[in-house]
């Protein structure tokens, strides 16, 4: 008789940018991060008070020790760390890990030698065919790898000239250091509708080219000098589908629920997912209560899995280097969690994690960090404390919910650890 399945919905939450130190690879392939460690270091410049991750052992992964919290916190759930073993250092390739993929064939890195010609060009030409008139593309003096609220207070008031219909439509584009096309649009020029063209239009042509981009990202901002402000709710990420299939779509085949949360959709370009199962909510607080009402709502005769990707420790606090901040904000979304943790039953789970680090205290540059990630996992029917150690790969995590779901063979590499949770 074949064995029971250990848990009917799978919950996996990826707090954005929170690494727990450098990587086997840091020190060969990005030597400026050796000192980073996104939770530890961010720990010290303000105390973390999060009971709801202590509870599933934050305090206890490997990397992490040390680290400044305000209170112990009994575990009873299991706690480790993943390393990276995909190329590149972005949310593509972290997420696409966790569903079993590990990118091997590498995007292209936009560093501080920034955008090819031809690149800019393509660019340009795509923005022009929707906008129907002339474009300027504008970028960052010297480099296009800034950050995107630095190159918006540097770039708004030039592409506010585009509200003239006798001059240019002034096309702000960035990097940031990454394998991104980042484009940003005041709401107050061009309408939402028409953002999202641009940003379709960009992609196609870039999908046609030879060039291997991530991602498109628009990046809708409002205001004037000195007050501009990104409208992340409506920010929009058009991504590539991933090179070969994922968990998420082995799942989609064998019509088992997926839900899509954040921005976690758009890393595998939707594939797999349902759109009336997307939830791309107005900010963290909207996405993991979103969470917590699918945990508390669901019937419990229900079972399926939920990818959650809860974004402000990478964008609003990780990359401007705010570690009060960013610990603040780990501090509410544990409060949450929390509340979801008391809902739950034995036949749920529930996985904290990340896709790559963002230390919020790297001085050297202001992009992601090449680290481990927190591997953190709670159900009412783990005992606990287990410990998972240092796993070689985020897939590991792919290979325990192919086999909770009995999908095992679908993915032939990479170790689980549904064993461990059942003792």
């Amino acid at each position: 008789m074949e064995e029971e399945m250990p848990f009917d919905r799978v919950a996996l939450v990826v707090v954005d940018g929170v690494g727990c130190g450098p990587a086997h690879d840091t020190a060969s392939n990005f030597p400026r991060d050796l000192d980073s460690n996104s939770l530890l270091n961010a720990s010290r410049v303000h105390a973390i008070n999060a009971p709801g991750l202590q509870r599933m052992g934050l305090a206890n992964i490997p990397g992490l020790e040390g680290i400044n919290t305000m209170n112990r916190v009994p575990i009873e759930g299991a706690f480790g760390a993943m390393e990276p073993n995909f190329t590149g250092n972005g949310s593509p390739e972290g997420h696409q890990a966790l569903a079993g993929h590990i990118v091997e064939d590498p995007y292209q890195l936009f560093d501080e030698t920034g955008f090819p010609t031809e690149l800019v060009e393509i660019v340009r030409a795509a923005a022009q065919s929707v906008l129907r008139r002339e474009v300027e593309v504008v970028r960052n003096p010297g480099t296009d790898d800034v950050p995107g609220i630095d190159f918006i207070a540097r770039t708004g008031e030039c592409h506010l000239e585009s509200l003239d219909p006798s001059k240019p439509f002034r096309l702000p584009i960035y990097a940031s250091s990454d394998s991104l096309v980042q484009i940003a649009l005041s709401q107050d020029v061009v309408p939402q509708a028409t953002i999202r063209a641009v940003g379709e239009a960009v992609r196609e042509a870039l999908d046609r080219s030879s060039f291997r981009v991530a991602r498109v990202i628009m990046r809708p901002f409002i205001g004037g000098p000195g007050t501009f402000e990104r409208v992340s709710k409506d920010r929009i990420d058009f991504g590539v589908d991933p090179d070969q299939p994922t968990l998420i779509d082995h799942f989609t085949k064998a019509k088992i629920p997926v839900w899509g949360v954040g921005k976690a959709p758009s890393m595998f370009n939707g594939r797999g997912f349902q759109k009336e199962r997307i939830f791309k909510g107005a900010d963290d607080k909207d996405r993991i209560e979103r969470v917590a009402a699918w945990f508390d709502v669901t019937a419990r005769t229900t079972s399926g899995f939920m990818f959650a990707n809860l974004v402000a420790t990478d964008e609003l606090w990780g990359h401007p280097r705010k570690p009060k901040e960013y610990v603040e904000h780990l501090n509410g979304v544990s409060g949450v969690l929390e509340d979801i943790q008391s809902c739950m039953t034995p036949r749920d789970l529930l996985i904290v994690t990340s896709d790559h680090g963002n230390d919020p205290t790297q001085t050297k540059h202001r992009n992601h960090t090449r680290e481990r990630v927190p591997l953190l996992v709670f159900s009412p029917g783990i005992t606990g404390p287990v410990n998972l150690g240092i796993r070689g790969s985020f897939a590991d995590l792919a290979a325990t919910f192919a086999e909770n779901f009995g999908l095992r063979d679908k993915l032939k590499t990479d170790t689980s650890f549904l064993d461990s949770l059942r003792s």
